[in-house]
């Protein structure tokens, strides 16, 4: 018998919408559905709601735009703050917790794709770094806790570029980087890789852990 198509879903635009391209690209080692949401607002319902039954992998990388815009932190309101950083630290919780049954039913593998800053931070981005690093470590926890049910939950940083504007990102780079990356800069298909290798059978007692996929362009610890 050959092996039982996989189910994933990628939340988020950028980077979602390029690692859904990845993983569903006609030579891409996945072997299964590819389903997509952007950045709109997450309930616990939601996942219910796309009728899926069961599902192998989520990859939550949803940051609205305004927690991708450069803006001062002393020029925020309380309502931006909690826009740009509380709301989608929130969403990423209502997301696990509605696809908690459907991971489970897989014994499936959750993937929370998240920008450098959240380890090195940036000028201008205090409310994406903030909220980014408090989902790298709910993908800690969720592996600490979630671990029973059989799911596996990892972290993986990127360069800001594939969440930002290219402006914004450059500046950032010059600032913070040591070096162009030595490996050059990964695509979404070196990323969606690193994503499918975490679901498959070598990867079955690996969880909680945070990858840096850059290509040895920032190292953080």
């Amino acid at each position: 018998a050959g092996m039982a198509r996989r189910d994933a879903l990628i939340v988020g635009e950028r980077p979602g919408r390029d690692l859904r391209a990845a993983l569903a690209a006609p030579d891409a080692a996945w072997d299964g559905s590819v389903a997509w949401l952007g950045d709109g607002p997450i309930t616990d319902h939601t996942v219910d709601e796309l009728g899926v039954d069961g599902l192998d992998l989520v990859v939550h990388c949803a940051y609205p735009s305004i927690s991708r815009r450069r803006r001062p932190l002393v020029d925020l309101t309380a309502d931006e703050w909690r826009a740009a950083c509380d709301e989608p630290f929130e969403g990423a919780i209502r997301l696990a917790r509605g696809t908690h049954r459907h991971l489970a039913a897989r014994n499936g593998t959750i993937v929370f794709v998240v920008p450098v800053m959240a380890s090195a931070g940036a000028d201008g981005f205090a409310p994406l770094a903030t909220a980014a690093e408090g989902v790298r470590i709910l993908a800690k926890s969720l592996a600490r806790s979630w671990g029973g049910s059989g799911i596996r939950a990892h972290a993986l940083t990127l360069d800001p570029h594939h969440f930002l504007d290219p402006a914004d990102a450059e500046g950032i780079a010059e600032a913070n980087a040591l070096h162009d990356p030595q490996l050059g800069p990964p695509g979404a298909a070196d990323i969606a890789g690193v994503i499918d290798l975490l679901t498959g059978d070598p990867a079955t007692t690996l969880t909680g852990t945070s990858l840096v996929v850059d290509g040895g362009l920032w190292m953080p610890g």
